[in-house]
C-alpha cells in the first residue's frame, strides 16, 4: 500500500517537527562538545553568553581553595565585596509607620521636617536657638541631603558630603576646578571639618569661631601668636579670613587680593601716600609688603621680618662694606636706625630723606651747634651737607669728604 502524500496542509507541521527535531540535534550535539565549541555553539541561539572565564552570576566571586588531604583545585562561590549600607532605624525595624501614616501609603505622617524632629529630637533642641541655620533645615528639607531608607555613605547622606553640598553651592565646585591655590580641606572635599551641617552659632555655619577654627590645623601660628611681642591686629583679633580665603584663591597663601592690594584694604592711608609721593620705596611700589613685614607676629616693632638695620641691609648690601672699612660712621647708621634720616615706603624728597636737606640734619645738629664750627660760619648754607660730609660713612673725621671732594659718593 503507498505511503499517502503529504498534502498542502501537512507541511508546515511537517517543517516545524524537522526544525525542532534539528534543534535537539543542536542540543545533543552541544552537550558532547567542550565548554569552548559550546558557547561558539550557544551564540548562535542565544544573546548574552559571557566571554571564557566570565560569568553572569549577580553578586558572587569565584574563590580558589586548595586541600592539605587532596591538592586538587576546587572552586567556591562567595559574596562579593560591597560597600556596607547604613540604615535607617525604623526602616531596619520595619516601623513604617513612625514616619508614614501606615504600612501601605507613602504618605507621611506630617512635613519631612516635623516627622525628623520627633525622634532627632536633640537636634531640634540646638536648632531652634542656633543663630544661623543651614536653609535646607529651615525649610524642612531633610531629604534633600539625607535619604529615608538607606544609603552607601554616613549620616544617610544621598551623595558623598562634598559632591552633595556642590548640589547647592555650584559656583565653589565652579571656581575650584581652576584655582591655581585650593584650600587642602576643600580640595579634599571635607566641608564638615569647617562647616556644621545642620546650625550653628557662628556665620557661614562654622562650627567654631574664625579663628579658634583655623587654629585647629594651623598650630604653629597660634603658637607663633602666643609668645610674640608684636602681632597683626587681625591675626590677634581671629579675624583669619580678613585676608585669607577659605575655599580658594588666585593668590598663594590664599589671600583673597595680592599682596599690596590686600594691606592697602586698612592702610588706606599709606595708600594715599605712596600715590601722591615723588619718590617711592621700590618693594612698596612693587607691592611687596611682605618683604619687609610678616603677616602674623613678629619680634620687631612695625612687624619688621628683621631689625630695621639688618632688614634694610638685606637690599643695600654695598653699605657694609663700605661701614666695615670707614674710619667715621655716621651714628644712626651705625646703629642701623635708617628710619632716623629715611622714610621706608614714599617721600617727596630725593633719597627717601623723612623731610628736604638741610632739615633732616637738624633733626640732631641743632643751628647752634653747627655754628661752633669756623667753617659753618664762613658758609652757613647747610641745605649744602651733603657737598663736604658723606651720609653714612668716610675715611676721614666728621664724615668728611676729602679735599678734592673725590674720597667717595654719598650713599
Amino acid at each position: 500500500m503507498n505511503a499517502p502524500l503529504i498534502g498542502s496542509n501537512e507541511r508546515p507541521r511537517w517543517r516545524r517537527l524537522r526544525g525542532g527535531l534539528a534543534v535537539l540535534g543542536v542540543v545533543a550535539f552541544i552537550l558532547g562538545c567542550a565548554s569552548d565549541t559550546k558557547r561558539k555553539w550557544l551564540t548562535i541561539f542565544f544573546d548574552g553568553v559571557p566571554q571564557p572565564g566570565v560569568t553572569n552570576i549577580v553578586g558572587t566571586n569565584l574563590v580558589v581553595q586548595l586541600s592539605a588531604t587532596n591538592p586538587a583545585v576546587t572552586t567556591v562561590s562567595a559574596a562579593s565585596a560591597r560597600p556596607p549600607l547604613f540604615k535607617h532605624e525604623p526602616f531596619a525595624k520595619r516601623d513604617c509607620t513612625a514616619c508614614h501614616e501606615s504600612r501601605f501609603s507613602q504618605s507621611m505622617r506630617a512635613k519631612p521636617g516635623q516627622v525628623c524632629f520627633d525622634c532627632h529630637t536633640t537636634t531640634k533642641t540646638n536648632f531652634l536657638v542656633a543663630k544661623v541655620k543651614h536653609q535646607p533645615v529651615e525649610n524642612g528639607e531633610c531629604m534633600s541631603c539625607h535619604a529615608p531608607h538607606v544609603s552607601e555613605f554616613k549620616n544617610l547622606l544621598l551623595k558623598p558630603a562634598d559632591k552633595l553640598c556642590y548640589e547647592c553651592h555650584e559656583d565653589i565646585q565652579k571656581h575650584l576646578a581652576t584655582a591655581p591655590t585650593k584650600h587642602q580641606p576643600v580640595a579634599n572635599g571635607e566641608c564638615s571639618s569647617c562647616h556644621a551641617s545642620h546650625q550653628s552659632d557662628f556665620k557661614k555655619l562654622l562650627v567654631k569661631p574664625d579663628g579658634k577654627l583655623c587654629y585647629e590645623c594651623h598650630e604653629d601660628v597660634q603658637k607663633k601668636v602666643t609668645a610674640a611681642k608684636v602681632k597683626h591686629q587681625p591675626v590677634e583679633n581671629g579675624e583669619c579670613s580678613s585676608c585669607h580665603s577659605p575655599h580658594f584663591s588666585s593668590q598663594k597663601k590664599l589671600l583673597t587680593k595680592p599682596d599690596g592690594k590686600l594691606c592697602y584694604e586698612c592702610h588706606e592711608d599709606l595708600e594715599k601716600s605712596v600715590v601722591a609721593a615723588k619718590f617711592k620705596h621700590q618693594p612698596v611700589e612693587n607691592g611687596e609688603c611682605s618683604s619687609c613685614h610678616t603677616a602674623h607676629v613678629s619680634e620687631h616693632k612695625k612687624l619688621l621680618t628683621k631689625a630695621p638695620g639688618k632688614l634694610c641691609l638685606e637690599c643695600h648690601e654695598d653699605i657694609p662694606k663700605q661701614l666695615a672699612a670707614a674710619k667715621s660712621k655716621h651714628q644712626p647708621v651705625a646703629d642701623g636706625d635708617c628710619s632716623a634720616c629715611h622714610n621706608p615706603h614714599a617721600t617727596s624728597n630725593a633719597k627717601l630723606l623723612t623731610k628736604p636737606m638741610p632739615d633732616s640734619c637738624k633733626e640732631c645738629h641743632e643751628d647752634t651747634d653747627l655754628l661752633k664750627v669756623e667753617r659753618h660760619r664762613t658758609a652757613p648754607d647747610f641745605a649744602q651737607c651733603l657737598n663736604c660730609h658723606f651720609a653714612h660713612q668716610s675715611n676721614l673725621g666728621k664724615l668728611l669728604k676729602n679735599q678734592e671732594k673725590a674720597g667717595g659718593s654719598d650713599k
